[in-house]
């Protein structure tokens, strides 16, 4: 808790916006990185793990822009 008493939500500082979205950049690319590394030894293929990586950088892009957008 913040310390405050009248119910407002505090604004994240700048340290931990930045924190925030370096984990979801991270997650999101080694996330759906691994499932495309999963899915190309599955398979046998070299297709998915690239499309993984972009598809998981797409998503965490989308979900920065959402979280962090209206600050």
């Amino acid at each position: 808790m913040d310390g405050r008493s009248d119910g407002r939500e505090r604004t994240p500082r700048g340290s931990e916006i930045a924190w925030g979205v370096l984990g979801y950049l991270v997650a999101g690319v080694v996330a759906w990185g691994g499932i495309g590394w999963l899915l190309d030894r599955w398979v046998g293929t070299r297709l998915f793990l690239p499309l993984g990586v972009v598809v998981g950088f797409a998503g965490a892009f989308y979900l920065i822009i959402r979280r962090y957008g209206r600050l």
